[in-house]
């Protein structure tokens, strides 16, 4: 779907990233915003109205000449898919240019090594497809995340201990898919979500706290990778020496403490019943999560002294966290001697399906960097 190199107008890239940032705005105040020329951002105009990227929005109040038109994007031109795979969903969401959702579907489906289970997302992800209404045209690509390690390729696991996907998971589910997807770790994706309308010179710090607590860190719009592809791995980073045992074989891990079904699996595995009867002040709730507060400040404590940067709190339990984040700033606040007010710790935007939007997003941005 990427338009050919040769056809593109100069700045018509830059152009684009304005008016998806400052929707309704006019020519004059774009060309002035931007430094450019009249004709310059006029052609850019004309070849994004084009190709349907932009749209007129309407006219300005006219002070005393010819009213001036705006533009905005359709974000709807392009759609892309994200599928976040645990061990007992996938989740489905089908999100715009803007990273709106149009449309999700959550399954349980218990992951197994075998042809039943590949054919079987096969066939969810298209009846997902033929549910939503979705576009093929306009359709960029699946995104698929995981609670594992991937390669550079985001074709290849390097480990996936908590799950175990094989190796070539890639290969088994490509025999059932027929769109172009890739994989992702679920806390990169995540982070990518969150850190999607950043501003460019931010840096962010992101916390999921799932089944499987990890994260990662954006700095000038890079997400940090790593070396090996697996920085910002915060759930094995040591919190308690010698405690209790990681399912990486290491003993005291973060992922010990702040694992989210820790406080679901005491609700019947739902999160959202887990904070009713908290907020009920229900037994053993309360105390559930006063000890999981406890551990989490520690944690983020540690983050803030090393990396001196906002953070943010994502995954199910992460998401759930904003009636107690005044609180819990204080909490944090206790363990910090450099007299912070906590206003460096938020709540994820995106409180319902973050990975998967995240994963969707890596499209999205392909997409618009092609432009």
């Amino acid at each position: 779907m990427e338009e050919n190199r040769s056809q593109k107008v100069p700045n018509a890239n830059t152009v684009y990233r304005y008016i998806y940032r400052h929707p309704k705005q006019s020519k004059q105040t774009i060309t002035e915003d931007l430094n450019l020329s009249s004709p310059t951002v006029g052609a850019a105009l004309k070849y994004l109205q084009e190709r349907e990227l932009i749209l007129n929005d309407s006219l300005l109040e006219s002070t005393g000449g010819r009213k001036a038109r705006t533009y905005r994007c359709d974000y709807e031109a392009r759609t892309a898919l994200g599928m976040d795979v645990t061990v007992n969903h996938i989740s489905l969401v089908l999100i715009d240019m803007k990273a709106h959702i149009l449309h999700s579907d959550r399954i349980r489906l218990s992951f197994e090594d075998n042809p039943e289970y590949y054919r079987s997302v096969g066939n969810l992800l298209q009846q997902f497809l033929d549910t939503s209404e979705a576009d093929r045209d306009k359709l960029l690509g699946l995104g698929i995340c995981l609670a594992a390690n991937i390669a550079r390729d985001n074709r290849t696991i390097t480990s996936a201990r908590q799950m175990g996907l094989p190796v070539d998971f890639y290969e088994k589910l490509k025999e059932y898919i027929s769109l172009p997807f890739l994989m992702f770790n679920d806390a990169f994706s995540g982070g990518f979500a969150e850190f999607w309308d950043l501003e460019q010179n931010q840096t962010i710090l992101y916390l999921s706290l799932s089944n499987n607590v990890g994260g990662s860190m954006v700095s000038r719009r890079q997400i940090y990778l790593g070396d090996n592809n697996r920085a910002c791995k915060f759930g094995h980073m040591t919190l308690v020496p010698e405690g209790r045992p990681c399912y990486c074989g290491e003993k005291g891990c973060v992922q010990a403490y702040l694992r989210a079904d820790l406080l679901s699996d005491l609700a019947e595995g739902k999160m959202d019943l887990f904070f009713t009867r908290l907020e009920q002040g229900q037994e053993p709730y309360r105390s559930a999560f006063r000890t999981y507060r406890h551990y989490l400040a520690i944690v983020v404590n540690n983050l803030r002294m090393q990396y001196d940067c906002d953070i943010v709190l994502g995954g199910y339990v992460g998401s759930q966290m904003q009636p107690y984040l005044e609180s819990f700033r204080e909490e944090v606040q206790e363990r910090n001697r450099f007299h912070e007010d906590g206003s460096f710790l938020r709540v994820c935007k995106h409180h319902y399906e973050n990975a998967a939007i995240g994963a969707a997003l890596y499209y999205i941005d392909h997409f618009i960097r092609s432009i």
